[in-house]
């Protein structure tokens, strides 16, 4: 594998934002689509200025030949009585899918959750369709504990359901 696992920074907005169109013409799982997210260069900035300045947030981005290939995003509500369970979102380019790069993204941010003083629980919703994603899920130990029917609308006649799935860190 030759790939650079890093933390977003402000200065990859650009390239973020044209990796979301990207990646969101590729697929339906995601929760955008071709248009990617509706940001501008300096909101993305401010964004990606924010994520990584909080201990309630993190988003590490993999890179081929200086290329965002693929991002994941963990966020925890700050709130004390939810602080402790953080949400994960991942992505990942369509020629990249099955090549390792989830399961980087995956390891850095476990590890990173793991360093936490707080999160003790990581939690995601997956199309239940994504059949590829939920198997790397189930590979670093995720366990469904529901699902969301109809929880997103592709068109007026398509909706997807969403596994709700949990990873329980180990306190040592």
């Amino acid at each position: 594998m030759n790939y650079n696992v890093s933390l977003v920074k402000k200065e990859d907005a650009r390239q973020m934002l044209n990796y979301l169109q990207r990646v969101g013409s590729e697929t339906d799982f995601l929760l955008f689509g071709s248009s990617g997210v509706p940001m501008t260069i300096g909101q993305e900035e401010a964004f990606l200025d924010s994520v990584n300045n909080t201990e309630y947030s993190r988003m590490f981005v993999v890179k081929k030949e200086n290329e965002i290939i693929g991002n994941t995003y963990i966020h925890v509500n700050p709130r004390e009585r939810i602080r402790h369970k953080a949400e994960i979102a991942i992505s990942v380019l369509k020629e990249y899918w099955g090549k390792g790069v989830g399961t980087l993204l995956m390891e850095n941010l476990i590890d990173y959750a793991k360093s936490t003083a707080f999160i003790e629980t990581i939690y995601l919703e997956v199309v239940s369709e994504n059949l590829r994603a939920i198997r790397l899920y189930e590979k670093f130990g995720f366990i469904t504990f529901g699902i969301n029917k109809n929880a997103s609308k592709i068109s007026d006649d398509k909706y997807y359901d969403w596994v709700l799935m949990r990873l329980d860190l180990k306190r040592e």
